[in-house]
Protein backbone atom coordinates (compact mmCIF):
# COMPACT_ATOMS: atom_id res chain seq x y z
CA UNK A 1 0.00 0.00 0.00
CA UNK A 2 1.62 3.33 -1.05
CA UNK A 3 2.33 5.65 1.79
CA UNK A 4 0.95 8.98 1.44
CA UNK A 5 4.18 10.83 2.09
CA UNK A 6 6.10 8.58 -0.55
CA UNK A 7 8.50 11.10 -2.84
CA UNK A 8 6.42 12.24 -6.20
CA UNK A 9 7.11 15.00 -8.74
CA UNK A 10 5.48 18.38 -8.36
CA UNK A 11 2.47 18.14 -10.72
CA UNK A 12 3.06 20.40 -14.02
CA UNK A 13 0.28 22.92 -13.67
CA UNK A 14 1.26 24.07 -10.36
CA UNK A 15 2.01 27.38 -10.18
CA UNK A 16 6.16 27.94 -10.29
CA UNK A 17 6.82 31.38 -11.23
CA UNK A 18 8.03 32.71 -7.69
CA UNK A 19 11.48 32.57 -5.95
CA UNK A 20 10.81 29.75 -4.08
CA UNK A 21 7.69 27.76 -3.57
CA UNK A 22 7.77 27.60 0.00
CA UNK A 23 8.51 30.09 2.37
CA UNK A 24 8.74 29.26 6.04
CA UNK A 25 8.32 32.31 9.25
CA UNK A 26 9.78 30.74 12.03
CA UNK A 27 12.70 27.50 12.10
CA UNK A 28 12.00 25.96 15.43
CA UNK A 29 9.65 22.53 15.42
CA UNK A 30 6.52 23.60 13.88
CA UNK A 31 8.21 25.45 10.59
CA UNK A 32 10.99 22.83 10.48
CA UNK A 33 9.01 19.50 10.59
CA UNK A 34 6.73 21.16 7.89
CA UNK A 35 9.73 22.01 5.93
CA UNK A 36 11.06 18.72 6.54
CA UNK A 37 7.70 16.98 5.39
CA UNK A 38 7.44 18.94 2.03
CA UNK A 39 11.24 18.74 1.01
CA UNK A 40 10.98 14.49 1.72
CA UNK A 41 7.87 14.35 -0.73
CA UNK A 42 8.74 17.28 -3.28
CA UNK A 43 12.32 16.99 -3.27
CA UNK A 44 12.82 19.76 -5.86
CA UNK A 45 10.87 22.00 -4.24
CA UNK A 46 12.24 25.44 -3.30
CA UNK A 47 11.52 26.27 0.33
CA UNK A 48 13.05 28.78 2.44
CA UNK A 49 13.12 29.40 6.17
CA UNK A 50 13.69 32.40 7.58
CA UNK A 51 14.54 32.18 11.31
CA UNK A 52 15.25 35.14 13.27
CA UNK A 53 17.85 34.02 16.27
CA UNK A 54 20.65 33.05 15.28
CA UNK A 55 20.78 30.20 18.21
CA UNK A 56 17.26 28.63 19.10
CA UNK A 57 16.66 29.33 22.88
CA UNK A 58 15.16 27.22 25.26
CA UNK A 59 11.42 26.67 25.42
CA UNK A 60 8.81 26.07 28.07
CA UNK A 61 7.44 23.44 26.73
CA UNK A 62 9.53 20.58 26.70
CA UNK A 63 7.18 17.58 27.92
CA UNK A 64 5.28 15.23 25.21
CA UNK A 65 1.84 13.26 25.38
CA UNK A 66 1.37 10.24 23.43
CA UNK A 67 -0.30 11.93 20.01
CA UNK A 68 2.82 14.39 19.87
CA UNK A 69 5.17 11.26 20.90
CA UNK A 70 3.77 9.01 17.65
CA UNK A 71 4.24 12.20 15.27
CA UNK A 72 7.95 12.76 16.13
CA UNK A 73 8.57 9.20 16.21
CA UNK A 74 6.52 7.44 13.27
CA UNK A 75 6.18 10.61 11.23
CA UNK A 76 9.65 12.38 11.21
CA UNK A 77 11.27 8.91 11.91
CA UNK A 78 13.79 10.87 14.65
CA UNK A 79 13.23 7.94 17.13
CA UNK A 80 16.77 7.35 16.92
CA UNK A 81 17.68 11.42 18.34
CA UNK A 82 14.85 11.11 21.11
CA UNK A 83 16.84 7.80 22.28
CA UNK A 84 20.25 9.00 22.46
CA UNK A 85 19.44 13.16 23.57
CA UNK A 86 16.26 13.09 24.85
CA UNK A 87 14.84 11.84 28.21
CA UNK A 88 11.98 9.78 28.34
CA UNK A 89 9.02 9.86 30.03
CA UNK A 90 7.70 8.07 32.77
CA UNK A 91 3.93 9.31 33.04
CA UNK A 92 2.13 12.06 34.43
CA UNK A 93 2.19 12.42 38.30
CA UNK A 94 -0.01 14.70 40.45
CA UNK A 95 0.50 15.77 44.05
CA UNK A 96 -1.91 17.06 46.54
CA UNK A 97 -1.38 18.05 50.00
CA UNK A 98 -3.49 20.24 53.67
CA UNK A 99 -2.29 23.18 54.34
CA UNK A 100 -0.69 22.87 58.11
CA UNK A 101 1.05 19.10 56.70
CA UNK A 102 4.45 19.35 56.22
CA UNK A 103 5.16 15.27 55.35
CA UNK A 104 5.56 15.06 51.92
CA UNK A 105 4.67 10.68 52.91
CA UNK A 106 1.27 11.92 53.45
CA UNK A 107 0.68 13.63 50.07
CA UNK A 108 -1.84 12.24 47.99
CA UNK A 109 -0.46 10.98 44.68
CA UNK A 110 -2.49 10.21 41.40
CA UNK A 111 -0.03 8.57 38.63
CA UNK A 112 0.53 6.06 36.87
CA UNK A 113 2.36 2.65 39.01
CA UNK A 114 3.76 1.31 36.10
CA UNK A 115 5.60 2.19 32.95
CA UNK A 116 3.74 3.83 30.14
CA UNK A 117 3.58 1.63 26.81
CA UNK A 118 3.86 4.40 23.77
CA UNK A 119 6.67 6.92 23.47
CA UNK A 120 6.63 9.90 25.51
CA UNK A 121 9.64 12.46 26.02
CA UNK A 122 11.18 15.29 28.17
CA UNK A 123 12.56 17.07 25.66
CA UNK A 124 15.44 19.55 25.42
CA UNK A 125 14.11 21.66 22.64
CA UNK A 126 16.47 23.79 21.79
CA UNK A 127 18.01 20.08 20.91
CA UNK A 128 15.71 18.93 18.83
CA UNK A 129 14.85 22.15 17.27
CA UNK A 130 18.24 22.22 16.19
CA UNK A 131 18.56 18.79 14.84
CA UNK A 132 14.87 19.20 12.79
CA UNK A 133 16.43 22.27 11.32
CA UNK A 134 19.55 21.05 10.52
CA UNK A 135 17.63 17.93 8.83
CA UNK A 136 15.45 20.50 6.92
CA UNK A 137 19.11 21.78 5.88
CA UNK A 138 20.51 18.38 4.68
CA UNK A 139 17.08 18.21 2.37
CA UNK A 140 17.99 21.07 0.49
CA UNK A 141 16.15 24.00 2.52
CA UNK A 142 17.99 27.40 2.21
CA UNK A 143 18.01 28.76 6.21
CA UNK A 144 18.66 32.46 6.53
CA UNK A 145 19.17 33.31 10.16
CA UNK A 146 19.44 35.39 12.05
CA UNK A 147 16.60 37.23 10.18
CA UNK A 148 13.52 39.80 10.73
CA UNK A 149 10.47 39.92 8.70
CA UNK A 150 10.06 43.79 7.84
CA UNK A 151 7.03 43.34 4.92
CA UNK A 152 4.93 40.59 4.40
CA UNK A 153 2.32 40.95 1.26
CA UNK A 154 -0.11 37.67 0.76
CA UNK A 155 -0.87 37.89 -2.93
CA UNK A 156 -2.48 34.75 -3.86
CA UNK A 157 -0.95 31.50 -4.74
CA UNK A 158 2.32 32.95 -6.32
CA UNK A 159 2.05 36.49 -5.77
CA UNK A 160 3.23 36.23 -1.83
CA UNK A 161 5.59 38.74 -1.26
CA UNK A 162 8.15 39.02 1.91
CA UNK A 163 10.62 40.86 2.91
CA UNK A 164 13.26 40.77 5.93
CA UNK A 165 16.66 42.25 6.77
CA UNK A 166 19.73 39.59 8.11
CA UNK A 167 21.95 40.71 10.60
CA UNK A 168 24.57 42.13 8.47
CA UNK A 169 22.00 45.01 7.69
CA UNK A 170 21.21 43.19 4.47
CA UNK A 171 17.56 43.63 2.95
CA UNK A 172 16.03 41.52 0.68
CA UNK A 173 12.70 40.84 -0.75
CA UNK A 174 11.35 37.16 -1.99
CA UNK A 175 8.43 36.26 -3.37
CA UNK A 176 6.43 33.17 -2.45
CA UNK A 177 4.19 30.22 -4.16
CA UNK A 178 2.95 29.89 -0.72
CA UNK A 179 4.12 31.34 2.72
CA UNK A 180 3.99 29.38 5.83
CA UNK A 181 3.54 31.39 9.43
CA UNK A 182 5.30 29.38 12.30
CA UNK A 183 6.17 32.43 13.58
CA UNK A 184 4.77 30.96 17.32
CA UNK A 185 3.56 33.29 19.95
CA UNK A 186 4.50 36.10 17.88
CA UNK A 187 1.58 35.00 15.20
CA UNK A 188 2.73 37.17 12.39
CA UNK A 189 -0.11 36.41 9.66
CA UNK A 190 -3.26 35.99 12.59
CA UNK A 191 -2.46 39.55 13.94
CA UNK A 192 -1.74 41.19 10.54
CA UNK A 193 -4.98 39.83 9.52
CA UNK A 194 -6.24 41.24 12.72
CA UNK A 195 -7.76 37.46 12.99
CA UNK A 196 -6.20 37.08 16.73
CA UNK A 197 -8.50 36.51 19.80
CA UNK A 198 -7.41 36.64 23.06
CA UNK A 199 -9.34 34.00 25.76
CA UNK A 200 -8.20 35.91 28.69
CA UNK A 201 -11.66 36.65 29.42
CA UNK A 202 -12.85 33.21 29.88
CA UNK A 203 -9.33 31.22 31.08
CA UNK A 204 -7.67 34.28 32.48
CA UNK A 205 -4.17 31.94 33.19
CA UNK A 206 -0.39 33.06 33.34
CA UNK A 207 2.74 31.26 34.14
CA UNK A 208 6.18 31.58 35.34
CA UNK A 209 8.90 29.64 34.69
CA UNK A 210 12.59 28.72 34.95
CA UNK A 211 14.87 25.98 35.36
CA UNK A 212 16.74 25.16 38.41
CA UNK A 213 20.17 22.67 39.20
CA UNK A 214 20.94 20.72 42.12
CA UNK A 215 17.17 19.48 42.52
CA UNK A 216 16.22 16.40 44.62
CA UNK A 217 14.73 13.96 42.21
CA UNK A 218 11.93 12.18 43.90
CA UNK A 219 13.73 8.64 43.23
CA UNK A 220 17.27 9.70 44.88
CA UNK A 221 18.26 8.05 48.43
CA UNK A 222 17.23 11.35 50.33
CA UNK A 223 14.26 11.77 48.67
CA UNK A 224 12.91 8.36 49.51
CA UNK A 225 13.72 8.94 52.79
CA UNK A 226 11.56 12.25 53.53
CA UNK A 227 9.10 10.88 51.50
CA UNK A 228 8.54 8.01 53.79
CA UNK A 229 5.01 6.27 53.25
CA UNK A 230 4.51 7.06 49.75
CA UNK A 231 2.90 3.66 48.18
CA UNK A 232 5.52 0.78 47.38
CA UNK A 233 3.05 -0.14 44.54
CA UNK A 234 4.88 2.27 42.18
CA UNK A 235 7.50 0.68 40.30
CA UNK A 236 8.42 3.10 37.36
CA UNK A 237 10.31 6.04 38.14
CA UNK A 238 8.55 9.10 39.96
CA UNK A 239 11.53 11.54 39.16
CA UNK A 240 11.45 11.20 35.03
CA UNK A 241 7.77 11.64 35.30
CA UNK A 242 6.40 15.14 34.64
CA UNK A 243 5.46 15.76 38.38
CA UNK A 244 2.81 18.42 39.23
CA UNK A 245 2.14 20.46 42.48
CA UNK A 246 -1.50 20.99 42.56
CA UNK A 247 -3.68 23.34 44.25
CA UNK A 248 -6.64 25.53 44.11
CA UNK A 249 -6.54 27.62 41.09
CA UNK A 250 -2.70 26.51 40.49
CA UNK A 251 -0.70 23.92 39.38
CA UNK A 252 3.08 23.37 39.34
CA UNK A 253 5.51 21.38 36.71
CA UNK A 254 8.24 19.59 37.62
CA UNK A 255 10.32 17.88 34.00
CA UNK A 256 14.08 16.55 34.31
CA UNK A 257 15.66 17.70 31.34
CA UNK A 258 18.65 15.93 29.96
CA UNK A 259 21.41 18.58 31.13
CA UNK A 260 20.63 17.20 34.67
CA UNK A 261 18.47 20.75 35.08
CA UNK A 262 14.86 20.45 36.11
CA UNK A 263 12.28 23.07 34.44
CA UNK A 264 10.03 24.07 36.65
CA UNK A 265 6.95 26.38 36.37
CA UNK A 266 3.68 27.71 37.93
CA UNK A 267 0.40 28.15 36.05
CA UNK A 268 -2.46 30.08 37.60
CA UNK A 269 -5.84 30.86 37.26
CA UNK A 270 -6.55 34.55 38.02
CA UNK A 271 -9.27 34.93 39.27
CA UNK A 272 -8.64 32.60 41.65
CA UNK A 273 -5.00 32.60 42.98
CA UNK A 274 -1.98 35.42 42.88
CA UNK A 275 1.40 34.40 43.09
CA UNK A 276 3.75 35.94 45.74
CA UNK A 277 4.53 39.43 44.40
CA UNK A 278 8.34 40.17 45.71
CA UNK A 279 11.38 39.12 44.51
CA UNK A 280 13.02 38.05 41.75
CA UNK A 281 10.84 35.77 39.09
CA UNK A 282 12.37 32.51 40.06
CA UNK A 283 12.57 33.39 43.94
CA UNK A 284 8.80 34.25 43.67
CA UNK A 285 8.07 31.14 41.97
CA UNK A 286 10.67 28.62 44.87
CA UNK A 287 9.09 30.67 47.36
CA UNK A 288 5.78 29.05 46.21
CA UNK A 289 6.91 25.56 45.28
CA UNK A 290 8.39 25.28 48.98
CA UNK A 291 5.03 25.44 50.02
CA UNK A 292 4.03 22.20 49.11
CA UNK A 293 5.82 19.64 51.11
CA UNK A 294 7.08 17.00 47.74
CA UNK A 295 7.88 20.33 46.45
CA UNK A 296 10.45 21.23 49.61
CA UNK A 297 12.11 17.69 49.52
CA UNK A 298 13.22 18.31 45.39
CA UNK A 299 13.85 21.99 45.73
CA UNK A 300 14.72 22.94 49.40
CA UNK A 301 18.63 23.14 48.25
CA UNK A 302 17.72 23.88 44.10
CA UNK A 303 20.04 26.52 42.66
CA UNK A 304 18.18 28.95 39.54
CA UNK A 305 19.93 28.97 36.64
CA UNK A 306 20.77 32.70 35.19
CA UNK A 307 18.88 34.18 33.07
CA UNK A 308 16.57 31.75 32.12
CA UNK A 309 13.10 32.85 33.17
CA UNK A 310 10.12 33.48 31.58
CA UNK A 311 6.67 35.31 32.20
CA UNK A 312 3.76 34.65 30.06
CA UNK A 313 0.90 36.72 30.65
CA UNK A 314 -2.93 35.89 29.04
CA UNK A 315 -1.93 32.06 27.91
CA UNK A 316 -4.58 31.04 25.84
CA UNK A 317 -5.46 32.60 22.47
CA UNK A 318 -6.15 31.60 19.22
CA UNK A 319 -7.42 32.79 15.01
CA UNK A 320 -9.91 33.00 13.39
CA UNK A 321 -8.32 31.93 9.79
CA UNK A 322 -5.10 29.33 9.77
CA UNK A 323 -4.98 28.69 6.37
CA UNK A 324 -5.78 31.05 3.30
CA UNK A 325 -4.88 31.19 -0.98
CA UNK A 326 -1.04 30.58 -0.90
CA UNK A 327 -0.95 31.09 2.67
CA UNK A 328 -1.29 28.88 6.35
CA UNK A 329 -0.63 28.94 9.91
CA UNK A 330 1.17 25.88 12.11
CA UNK A 331 1.58 25.38 15.58
CA UNK A 332 1.43 28.46 18.02
CA UNK A 333 0.90 30.63 15.65
CA UNK A 334 -2.60 29.18 15.43
CA UNK A 335 -3.21 29.31 19.22
CA UNK A 336 -2.80 27.98 22.43
CA UNK A 337 -4.84 26.66 25.48
CA UNK A 338 -3.32 25.19 28.60
CA UNK A 339 -0.16 23.62 29.10
CA UNK A 340 -1.45 21.35 31.76
CA UNK A 341 -2.01 18.27 29.86
CA UNK A 342 1.42 18.70 27.60
CA UNK A 343 -0.98 18.81 24.66
CA UNK A 344 0.55 22.02 23.45
CA UNK A 345 3.02 19.62 20.52
CA UNK A 346 -0.22 17.58 20.08
CA UNK A 347 -1.96 20.78 18.72
CA UNK A 348 1.53 21.76 16.62
CA UNK A 349 1.17 18.56 15.13
CA UNK A 350 -2.68 18.52 13.84
CA UNK A 351 -1.83 21.82 12.83
CA UNK A 352 1.41 21.78 11.10
CA UNK A 353 0.21 17.93 9.12
CA UNK A 354 -2.74 19.59 8.29
CA UNK A 355 -1.32 22.63 6.57
CA UNK A 356 1.20 20.19 4.98
CA UNK A 357 -1.56 18.14 3.78
CA UNK A 358 -3.20 21.02 2.10
CA UNK A 359 0.50 22.30 0.15
CA UNK A 360 0.86 18.58 -0.66
CA UNK A 361 -2.93 18.76 -2.59
CA UNK A 362 -1.81 21.36 -4.56
CA UNK A 363 1.81 20.69 -5.92
CA UNK A 364 0.17 17.50 -6.54
CA UNK A 365 -2.34 19.15 -9.02
CA UNK A 366 -5.42 18.84 -6.60
CA UNK A 367 -8.03 21.52 -6.23
CA UNK A 368 -7.67 23.05 -2.55
CA UNK A 369 -10.37 25.66 -2.57
CA UNK A 370 -12.23 23.48 -0.30
CA UNK A 371 -9.78 21.95 1.81
CA UNK A 372 -8.72 25.91 2.79
CA UNK A 373 -12.45 26.29 4.01
CA UNK A 374 -13.11 23.44 5.69
CA UNK A 375 -9.01 23.77 7.42
CA UNK A 376 -10.72 27.32 9.13
CA UNK A 377 -13.73 25.85 10.02
CA UNK A 378 -12.03 22.49 11.95
CA UNK A 379 -9.68 24.79 13.42
CA UNK A 380 -12.40 26.82 15.26
CA UNK A 381 -14.44 24.17 16.22
CA UNK A 382 -11.94 21.69 17.30
CA UNK A 383 -9.96 24.50 19.57
CA UNK A 384 -13.54 25.59 21.47
CA UNK A 385 -14.96 21.48 21.83
CA UNK A 386 -11.03 20.81 22.95
CA UNK A 387 -10.81 23.73 25.66
CA UNK A 388 -14.66 23.34 26.86
CA UNK A 389 -14.08 19.53 27.18
CA UNK A 390 -10.88 19.84 29.13
CA UNK A 391 -9.79 23.38 30.66
CA UNK A 392 -13.03 25.63 30.78
CA UNK A 393 -12.84 26.49 34.75
CA UNK A 394 -10.67 23.51 35.73
CA UNK A 395 -8.83 25.60 37.91
CA UNK A 396 -11.72 25.50 40.24
CA UNK A 397 -10.64 21.16 40.93
CA UNK A 398 -7.05 21.66 40.37
CA UNK A 399 -7.01 20.96 44.24
CA UNK A 400 -8.85 18.68 45.03
CA UNK A 401 -7.35 14.97 44.90
CA UNK A 402 -11.00 13.36 44.89
CA UNK A 403 -12.32 15.18 41.47
CA UNK A 404 -8.86 15.13 40.10
CA UNK A 405 -9.03 11.45 40.16
CA UNK A 406 -12.53 10.91 38.23
CA UNK A 407 -11.24 14.02 35.94
CA UNK A 408 -7.70 12.09 35.67
CA UNK A 409 -9.04 8.82 34.61
CA UNK A 410 -12.01 10.76 32.29
CA UNK A 411 -9.54 12.98 30.55
CA UNK A 412 -6.98 10.46 29.45
CA UNK A 413 -8.88 7.66 29.04
CA UNK A 414 -11.21 9.58 26.50
CA UNK A 415 -7.61 10.92 24.73
CA UNK A 416 -6.43 7.10 24.64
CA UNK A 417 -9.64 5.84 22.61
CA UNK A 418 -9.93 9.21 20.72
CA UNK A 419 -6.92 11.23 19.56
CA UNK A 420 -4.05 8.72 20.53
CA UNK A 421 -6.22 5.40 18.88
CA UNK A 422 -6.78 7.60 15.79
CA UNK A 423 -3.26 8.49 15.23
CA UNK A 424 -1.55 4.97 15.55
CA UNK A 425 -4.38 4.00 13.84
CA UNK A 426 -4.03 6.13 10.28
CA UNK A 427 -1.29 8.78 10.49
CA UNK A 428 -2.29 10.79 7.55
CA UNK A 429 -5.79 10.83 7.90
CA UNK A 430 -5.91 11.74 11.57
CA UNK A 431 -3.08 14.24 12.19
CA UNK A 432 -4.44 16.12 8.95
CA UNK A 433 -7.49 16.24 11.18
CA UNK A 434 -8.01 17.98 13.68
CA UNK A 435 -8.91 16.42 17.50
CA UNK A 436 -13.04 15.89 17.78
CA UNK A 437 -13.29 15.06 14.28
CA UNK A 438 -16.61 13.77 13.11
CA UNK A 439 -20.15 13.17 14.66
CA UNK A 440 -18.23 10.33 17.33
CA UNK A 441 -15.67 12.69 18.03
CA UNK A 442 -18.27 15.59 18.35
CA UNK A 443 -20.48 13.23 20.91
CA UNK A 444 -17.00 12.56 23.04
CA UNK A 445 -16.44 16.88 23.12
CA UNK A 446 -19.84 17.00 24.47
CA UNK A 447 -19.81 14.50 26.77
CA UNK A 448 -16.43 15.45 28.32
CA UNK A 449 -17.49 19.30 28.43
CA UNK A 450 -20.65 18.05 29.96
CA UNK A 451 -18.87 16.38 32.89
CA UNK A 452 -16.36 18.97 33.42
CA UNK A 453 -18.80 21.51 33.81
CA UNK A 454 -20.14 19.10 36.40
CA UNK A 455 -16.80 18.81 38.13
CA UNK A 456 -16.73 22.34 38.26
CA UNK A 457 -19.87 22.43 40.36
CA UNK A 458 -18.90 19.79 42.54
CA UNK A 459 -15.87 21.60 43.53
CA UNK A 460 -17.98 24.42 44.33
CA UNK A 461 -20.21 22.23 46.64
CA UNK A 462 -17.43 21.28 48.65
CA UNK A 463 -15.93 24.66 48.98
CA UNK A 464 -19.22 25.45 50.58
CA UNK A 465 -19.39 22.20 52.62
CA UNK A 466 -16.30 23.13 53.70
CA UNK A 467 -14.32 19.31 52.67
CA UNK A 468 -12.45 21.21 49.82
CA UNK A 469 -9.71 18.61 49.46
CA UNK A 470 -10.72 16.01 52.23
CA UNK A 471 -8.99 13.08 50.45
CA UNK A 472 -5.64 15.32 50.07
CA UNK A 473 -3.74 13.35 52.54
CA UNK A 474 -2.82 9.19 53.03
CA UNK A 475 -4.20 8.57 49.72
CA UNK A 476 -3.03 6.85 46.78
CA UNK A 477 -5.02 6.78 43.32
CA UNK A 478 -2.69 4.92 41.23
CA UNK A 479 -3.35 3.37 37.60
CA UNK A 480 -2.43 -0.36 37.58
CA UNK A 481 -3.69 -1.07 34.22
CA UNK A 482 -2.08 0.52 31.39
CA UNK A 483 -3.92 3.05 28.96
CA UNK A 484 -4.08 2.19 25.53
CA UNK A 485 -4.89 2.74 21.66
CA UNK A 486 -7.99 1.32 21.53
CA UNK A 487 -11.21 0.55 23.07
CA UNK A 488 -9.58 -0.99 26.50
CA UNK A 489 -9.19 2.45 27.94
CA UNK A 490 -13.01 2.31 28.21
CA UNK A 491 -12.46 0.46 31.17
CA UNK A 492 -10.20 3.23 33.12
CA UNK A 493 -12.58 5.71 31.93
CA UNK A 494 -15.79 3.67 33.32
CA UNK A 495 -13.56 4.10 36.84
CA UNK A 496 -13.23 7.59 36.25
CA UNK A 497 -17.57 7.72 35.75
CA UNK A 498 -18.29 5.84 38.71
CA UNK A 499 -15.94 7.86 40.53
CA UNK A 500 -17.57 11.51 39.29
CA UNK A 501 -21.32 9.45 39.72
CA UNK A 502 -20.32 8.81 43.29
CA UNK A 503 -19.66 12.26 44.15
CA UNK A 504 -22.75 13.35 42.76
CA UNK A 505 -24.70 11.25 44.74
CA UNK A 506 -23.06 12.30 47.80
CA UNK A 507 -23.00 15.95 47.19
CA UNK A 508 -26.40 15.78 45.26
CA UNK A 509 -27.91 18.26 48.13
CA UNK A 510 -24.96 20.42 49.22
CA UNK A 511 -24.94 24.30 48.10
CA UNK A 512 -22.67 25.50 45.72
CA UNK A 513 -19.86 28.75 46.64
CA UNK A 514 -21.27 32.14 45.67
CA UNK A 515 -17.82 33.17 45.45
CA UNK A 516 -14.15 31.92 43.97
CA UNK A 517 -12.67 32.98 47.71
CA UNK A 518 -9.55 30.61 48.27
CA UNK A 519 -10.92 27.36 50.12
CA UNK A 520 -8.94 26.32 53.28
CA UNK A 521 -7.64 22.42 53.38
CA UNK A 522 -5.96 23.17 56.58
CA UNK A 523 -6.82 19.80 58.71
CA UNK A 524 -5.59 18.96 62.21
CA UNK A 525 -2.43 16.24 61.72
CA UNK A 526 -4.08 12.31 62.42
CA UNK A 527 -2.47 10.13 64.84
CA UNK A 528 -1.80 8.16 62.24
CA UNK A 529 -2.07 7.73 58.12
CA UNK A 530 -2.64 4.67 55.95
CA UNK A 531 -2.90 4.99 52.55
CA UNK A 532 -5.89 3.41 50.65
CA UNK A 533 -5.24 1.92 47.15
CA UNK A 534 -7.99 3.06 44.35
Amino acid sequence: MMNPRDPRLVAKQADRSADYDVVIIGGAFSGAASAVLLKRQFADLRVMIIERTEVFDRKVGESTSEVAGCFITKVLRMGAHLHISQVQKHGLRLWFHKDGTNAPGRSTEIGPAFQARLPTYQLNRQKLDTELLSQAVKLGCEVVRPATIKDLELGGIGKNTITFKTEAGEKRTVTAGWVIDASGKAAKIAKMRKTWNSLAEEHPTSAIWTRFKNVNLLDSSDAMEQMEGVSKMVKVLRGAATNHLMGFGWWCWIIPLDSGEVSAGLTWDSRLFTPPTKGKMCERLLEHMLKHPVGKVMFEHAEAVENDNCYYKGLAYWSDEVAGEGWTSVGDACGFMDPLYSQGLDYCTHTLYSSYALIRSYYSGECIKDGIVLRNKEFKRSYFDWFNALYKNKYWYLGDAEIMHAAFLMDIGSYFIGPVRGVYSDEDVEFQRMPYNGPIGNQFAKFMAFYNRRLVMLAQKKIAAGIYGNRNLDESFLITGSFNPDLRSFKLLWQGVKLWLKMEAKLAFKPVAEDAKEPSTACPLPQSGHYKHA
